[in-house]
């Protein structure tokens, strides 16, 4: 009997080891899969504003548009949007004008937006200014923000840059 004490021993350590294991994969995979469960595509239609008067409800004045403001997507319901992940001088650029943003909100931050689709919306229409990392500057090239900069307050490709001066 004495002789089948030890490898029994080993059997059920093995046992409950391989238990263990398949038990932190599974958790593994439901992490994953809350995460992506956690990230919705979203679209807001609002004006261009800052994150200062937003918090008490109003658009921000025109006077505002030189201030140091975090500016983002104000609604009409009165709901403010970051646009997170490109310079906030970009989304300046737009202050007070109407737009749309439609990108990804990672819960729960969902005030929060990774743009991958910005529009202008004026006089009825839709410009695409931004699209998945790039912009478009007033002339209608296209461009990431390291080929490009700010000139008078607007983000314009470096060859548009190099004209102005």
């Amino acid at each position: 009997m004495k002789r089948y004490v030890f490898p029994s021993i080993i059997l059920i350590a093995v046992a409950v080891l391989l238990l263990a294991c398949s038990q932190k994969q599974e958790g593994k995979a439901d992490a994953t899969t809350s995460l992506n469960e956690k990230i919705s595509v979203k679209t807001v239609e609002g004006e261009a504003s800052g994150f200062d008067c937003a918090v008490v409800e109003v658009l921000c004045p025109s006077t505002h548009r030189a201030a140091d403001f975090t500016t983002g997507i104000f609604t009409p319901q009165k709901e403010f949007y970051f646009i997170v992940n490109i310079p906030q001088s970009f989304m300046t650029q737009y202050f007070l004008e109407k737009m749309s943003v439609t990108g990804k909100i990672y819960h729960p931050y969902d005030s929060a937006l990774e743009p991958e689709q910005i529009y202008l919306l004026k006089n009825g229409e839709r410009k695409l200014v931004y699209d998945a990392g790039y912009f478009y500057d007033p002339q209608g090239h296209k461009a990431m923000f390291n080929q490009g900069r700010v000139v008078n307050g607007v983000w314009v490709c470096d060859q548009c840059a190099g004209e102005s001066k």
